[in-house]
């Protein structure tokens, strides 16, 4: 089996209504069962969400030696929030695909896939 990572875009880079408590615990839910449900079938490796951009935007490295640079980012000027990710264990992208079909995160956004090497 490949391992595939899940990379959760949440849309426009402006900044969302801060969601409420009861929004909060229904989504974190949503997400806790979907993974839930793939750790029983032994294809979940492992994820995480990541910390929020409006607080913690994380570094954009570039160049080597003298020209090194770690600045804020990465989100300057793009039009994606990347906001979590799982690795799941398919046999292609084809399944990789239909693990996400019933994923909680296609009702605020959009999942990127990629394989791991």
């Amino acid at each position: 089996m490949a391992q595939f990572i899940l990379l959760y875009a949440n849309g426009p880079a402006e900044r969302p209504p801060e969601p409420t408590q009861e929004e909060m615990e229904r989504a974190i839910a949503e997400y806790v069962a979907w993974a839930g449900k793939l750790r029983a079938s032994s294809q979940m490796v492992g994820g995480a969400r990541l910390t929020s951009v409006w607080r913690d935007p994380g570094r954009v490295c570039n160049g080597v030696g003298e020209k090194f640079l770690a600045t804020d980012g990465p989100l300057a000027e793009t039009k994606e929030v990347i906001g979590g990710y799982h690795i799941v264990e398919a046999a292609d992208y084809d399944e990789a695909a239909r693990l996400c079909a019933d994923h909680p995160h296609l009702q605020r956004g959009r999942i990127f896939i990629r394989q791991l090497a």
